[in-house]
């Protein structure tokens, strides 16, 4: 793994993670691949990151898969393979238990959209771009597009995006509920930190365990919600998190959250 194509900061609790190939704007490469998969995992467990961003160097967030090496599939089995390399990222990234926000610069197009979809949150700036891209090369959006689109569109605004690979402005995206919010370019690292600083200074063991229900909640009936409610309710009650909000509540007074369990 080249050490360079993805780089990782720490401040305050929140691990900001740039991809950093502008040259081919920030294409998913084998060394962007590797480094997402070693960055991501290390992350997901490690209690002194609270909070995470996502973001690209240069020009694009992230502009796709790597189309030149897509000649060298000389099989199904190969592409599938191929696709399961670059899963496991995907979803360490999707299901960690700590809130991840896209700091989108620029284009996110193909896996990079689905990449950024896969975010709790897309905070992007006014001259992003949006498209899932696949149909224009006769794929198959992947990377977990399928899933998170509709489940944020609709299904009816998911396929018409899918099937006629039109490209959002950052405006576009904003209105149909893809980003959060939209900002000038200048801004967005620090607005992004400022809302990531937010979440990690929150009690994020509790914030961790709604984010596993949510992404769990269009699949479960009401009945299974109410039991896995009460499940991760029972242990939000044990942790030290939960008896600082109480005593600061009853004392009237800023609470301080560690995110700790004791």
């Amino acid at each position: 793994m080249s050490s360079q194509a993805v780089l990782t900061e720490v401040k305050n609790g929140v691990a900001r993670i740039t991809l950093n190939e502008p040259d081919s704007l920030n294409a998913l490469s084998t060394a962007i691949i590797e480094g997402l998969n070693e960055t991501i995992g290390s992350i997901k467990n490690d209690p002194d990151i609270r909070a995470v961003i996502l973001t690209g160097n240069g020009r694009a967030f992230c502009a796709g898969g790597n189309i030149k090496g897509f000649s060298s599939i000389s099989s199904a089995a190969a592409g599938r393979k191929r696709m399961e390399d670059h899963t496991h990222f995907l979803k360490d990234l999707a299901q960690m238990e700590k809130p991840v926000i896209a700091a989108v610069n620029g284009h996110a197009v193909g896996a990079g959209f689905s990449i950024a979809l896969a975010c709790d949150f897309i905070i992007a700036s006014e001259r992003s771009k949006f498209a899932l891209g696949f149909h224009k090369i006769g794929l198959v959006p992947d990377l977990g597009g399928l899933y998170h689109l509709p489940r944020i569109v609709g299904m009816a605004r998911a396929k018409e995006l899918a099937f006629s690979d039109r490209t959002l402005s950052a405006a576009e995206a904003k209105e149909y509920g893809i980003c959060l919010e939209v900002v000038e370019v200048e801004q967005l690292l620090d607005r992004t930190q400022e809302i990531a600083e937010t979440f990690a200074s929150s009690p994020t063991i509790a914030i961790g365990l709604a984010k596993s229900l949510l992404n769990r909640s269009f699949e479960s009936s009401l009945d299974d919600m109410l039991r896995e409610e009460s499940m991760v309710q029972g242990i939000a009650f044990t942790t030290a998190d939960h008896k600082e909000g109480v005593r600061a509540f009853l004392e009237k007074t800023k609470p301080n959250f560690t995110g700790s369990y004791s």
